[in-house]
């Protein structure tokens, strides 16, 4: 894949993600929503905060390595930025049911830290 496509399907996947997630925020009603709307609430969420995530993450190792671009930081990047955005969305479900307080917030960010630790131990 391609530094273009791969930043084209970033982009292309955060508007579209935004969109729904607009669309459902303004038109469906949470209290009434059958839960797979849920569910498409919080994949929405997850998509737009993964493309972000990812796509500054990637210039900021861009810049961080004197502006050359290494195909290397895409993977770690886009992994990185899932990981981010599950701890982000881990956080709004647990806030919405009721259940969010350090110790388990601090829970999901261990679990998460352990994933990460794993993917880079794996070589």
């Amino acid at each position: 894949m391609t530094l273009r496509l791969y930043l084209f399907s970033l982009i292309t996947t955060f508007l579209l993600a935004l969109f729904l997630f607009f669309l459902l925020i303004f038109s469906v009603n949470p209290y009434l929503a059958p839960a797979w709307i849920i569910v498409l609430t919080y994949t929405t969420f997850f998509l737009i905060w993964g493309s972000i995530i990812a796509i500054v993450s990637f210039y900021l190792k861009v810049l961080a390595s004197n502006r050359e671009v290494i195909f290397a930081h895409l993977m770690p990047t886009l992994r990185q930025a899932m990981l981010l955005s599950l701890i982000i969305t881990g956080f709004l479900f647990l806030t919405q049911i009721k259940v969010l307080n350090w110790w388990i917030g601090g829970m999901l960010i261990i679990a998460v830290g352990l994933i990460e630790l794993f993917f880079r131990s794996r070589k």
